[in-house]
Protein backbone atom coordinates (compact mmCIF):
# COMPACT_ATOMS: atom_id res chain seq x y z
CA UNK A 1 0.00 0.00 0.00
CA UNK A 2 1.30 3.40 -0.65
CA UNK A 3 1.19 6.65 0.62
CA UNK A 4 0.79 10.24 -0.19
CA UNK A 5 4.34 10.11 -0.98
CA UNK A 6 3.68 8.02 -4.12
CA UNK A 7 2.09 11.06 -5.56
CA UNK A 8 5.97 12.30 -6.47
CA UNK A 9 5.79 9.51 -8.58
CA UNK A 10 2.96 10.54 -11.02
CA UNK A 11 3.35 13.54 -13.51
CA UNK A 12 1.38 15.77 -14.85
CA UNK A 13 0.02 14.29 -18.23
CA UNK A 14 -0.66 10.76 -17.23
CA UNK A 15 -3.66 9.04 -17.51
CA UNK A 16 -4.79 7.76 -14.48
CA UNK A 17 -7.94 5.90 -13.00
CA UNK A 18 -9.31 7.07 -9.44
CA UNK A 19 -11.94 5.51 -7.54
CA UNK A 20 -13.17 7.09 -5.31
CA UNK A 21 -16.17 9.33 -3.66
CA UNK A 22 -17.37 12.62 -4.24
CA UNK A 23 -16.99 14.97 -1.35
CA UNK A 24 -19.23 17.69 0.01
CA UNK A 25 -17.31 20.56 -1.44
CA UNK A 26 -16.88 19.46 -4.72
CA UNK A 27 -13.87 17.60 -4.08
CA UNK A 28 -13.21 13.51 -4.94
CA UNK A 29 -11.47 11.62 -1.96
CA UNK A 30 -9.30 9.23 -3.66
CA UNK A 31 -9.51 5.48 -2.58
CA UNK A 32 -7.04 3.68 -5.40
CA UNK A 33 -5.34 5.90 -7.84
CA UNK A 34 -4.18 3.67 -11.07
CA UNK A 35 -1.59 5.12 -14.06
CA UNK A 36 -3.24 3.84 -17.21
CA UNK A 37 -1.41 3.76 -20.54
CA UNK A 38 -3.13 4.60 -23.64
CA UNK A 39 -5.35 7.70 -25.22
CA UNK A 40 -8.71 6.45 -23.82
CA UNK A 41 -11.73 8.87 -24.14
CA UNK A 42 -12.37 10.75 -20.40
CA UNK A 43 -14.86 8.74 -18.14
CA UNK A 44 -16.59 9.67 -15.01
CA UNK A 45 -18.71 6.78 -14.01
CA UNK A 46 -21.13 7.08 -10.79
CA UNK A 47 -24.69 7.30 -9.27
CA UNK A 48 -26.93 9.40 -10.88
CA UNK A 49 -28.31 11.92 -8.18
CA UNK A 50 -30.80 13.86 -9.97
CA UNK A 51 -32.21 14.37 -13.35
CA UNK A 52 -33.50 17.36 -15.13
CA UNK A 53 -35.63 16.33 -18.52
CA UNK A 54 -36.42 19.84 -19.93
CA UNK A 55 -32.32 20.37 -20.46
CA UNK A 56 -31.00 16.33 -20.53
CA UNK A 57 -28.75 17.02 -17.66
CA UNK A 58 -28.26 14.70 -15.31
CA UNK A 59 -26.42 15.44 -11.31
CA UNK A 60 -23.12 12.84 -10.94
CA UNK A 61 -20.60 13.35 -8.49
CA UNK A 62 -22.31 16.55 -7.38
CA UNK A 63 -22.21 18.24 -10.67
CA UNK A 64 -24.63 18.72 -13.28
CA UNK A 65 -23.58 17.64 -16.59
CA UNK A 66 -25.44 17.63 -20.16
CA UNK A 67 -26.74 14.72 -21.86
CA UNK A 68 -27.09 16.40 -25.22
CA UNK A 69 -29.13 15.63 -28.12
CA UNK A 70 -25.85 13.86 -29.53
CA UNK A 71 -24.75 11.96 -26.67
CA UNK A 72 -25.54 7.98 -27.48
CA UNK A 73 -27.21 6.28 -24.12
CA UNK A 74 -27.27 2.60 -24.01
CA UNK A 75 -28.95 0.31 -20.95
CA UNK A 76 -27.06 -3.12 -19.49
CA UNK A 77 -27.73 -4.49 -22.32
CA UNK A 78 -26.01 -2.10 -24.94
CA UNK A 79 -29.14 -1.24 -26.51
CA UNK A 80 -30.12 2.65 -27.59
CA UNK A 81 -32.69 4.23 -24.66
CA UNK A 82 -34.11 7.43 -24.48
CA UNK A 83 -33.11 10.07 -22.01
CA UNK A 84 -36.75 9.48 -20.22
CA UNK A 85 -35.60 6.11 -19.19
CA UNK A 86 -33.01 6.90 -16.96
CA UNK A 87 -33.93 6.83 -13.50
CA UNK A 88 -32.32 8.59 -9.80
CA UNK A 89 -29.82 5.86 -8.27
CA UNK A 90 -28.99 4.31 -11.52
CA UNK A 91 -25.39 3.73 -11.92
CA UNK A 92 -23.76 5.52 -15.45
CA UNK A 93 -20.70 6.00 -16.94
CA UNK A 94 -19.93 8.54 -19.10
CA UNK A 95 -17.12 8.67 -21.92
CA UNK A 96 -16.11 11.81 -23.16
CA UNK A 97 -13.51 14.77 -23.89
CA UNK A 98 -12.21 17.23 -21.37
CA UNK A 99 -10.82 20.52 -21.57
CA UNK A 100 -9.81 23.17 -18.77
CA UNK A 101 -11.88 25.66 -21.11
CA UNK A 102 -15.21 23.22 -21.94
CA UNK A 103 -15.13 20.91 -18.81
CA UNK A 104 -16.68 17.45 -19.52
CA UNK A 105 -18.36 16.82 -22.73
CA UNK A 106 -20.05 13.48 -22.47
CA UNK A 107 -20.13 11.53 -26.25
CA UNK A 108 -21.75 8.33 -24.98
CA UNK A 109 -24.18 6.93 -21.57
CA UNK A 110 -24.25 3.27 -20.92
CA UNK A 111 -25.84 1.92 -17.81
CA UNK A 112 -23.95 -0.31 -15.75
CA UNK A 113 -24.72 -3.13 -13.41
CA UNK A 114 -24.03 -2.45 -9.65
CA UNK A 115 -21.84 -3.85 -7.90
CA UNK A 116 -22.91 -3.60 -4.49
CA UNK A 117 -21.14 -0.53 -3.49
CA UNK A 118 -20.60 3.38 -3.73
CA UNK A 119 -17.45 3.67 -5.11
CA UNK A 120 -17.12 5.94 -8.15
CA UNK A 121 -14.43 6.17 -10.92
CA UNK A 122 -12.97 9.14 -12.68
CA UNK A 123 -10.19 8.43 -15.63
CA UNK A 124 -8.36 11.33 -17.55
CA UNK A 125 -5.52 12.98 -17.38
CA UNK A 126 -3.40 14.77 -14.62
CA UNK A 127 -3.98 18.16 -15.19
CA UNK A 128 -1.57 19.17 -12.18
CA UNK A 129 -0.15 17.79 -8.64
CA UNK A 130 0.39 19.29 -5.33
CA UNK A 131 2.12 16.98 -3.05
CA UNK A 132 1.98 19.78 -0.26
CA UNK A 133 -1.52 19.54 0.13
CA UNK A 134 -1.72 15.47 -1.35
CA UNK A 135 -4.07 16.86 -4.35
CA UNK A 136 -4.29 16.24 -8.12
CA UNK A 137 -6.88 17.80 -10.86
CA UNK A 138 -8.42 15.31 -13.38
CA UNK A 139 -11.17 16.01 -15.04
CA UNK A 140 -11.52 19.37 -13.04
CA UNK A 141 -11.81 17.36 -10.01
CA UNK A 142 -9.40 18.53 -7.02
CA UNK A 143 -8.59 14.61 -5.89
CA UNK A 144 -7.58 14.32 -2.25
CA UNK A 145 -4.84 11.64 -2.15
CA UNK A 146 -4.71 10.70 1.36
CA UNK A 147 -2.40 8.27 3.06
CA UNK A 148 -5.34 5.73 3.23
CA UNK A 149 -5.49 5.88 -1.01
CA UNK A 150 -3.28 3.00 -3.11
CA UNK A 151 -0.92 4.37 -5.66
CA UNK A 152 0.03 1.91 -8.23
CA UNK A 153 0.92 1.72 -11.98
CA UNK A 154 3.82 4.39 -11.86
Amino acid sequence: MADVLGLTHLKVGQRVKIKGNPGANGDFRALEVNVKPGDEPAVMEGKIQALNPENRTIRLMNRDIPLGDHVEIKNIHRQPIDFSELQVGDLIKLKGDYSETEGFIPKKAKLQIFKGFDIEELQGYIQRIDPETGTLDVLGFQVVVDADAEIEGF
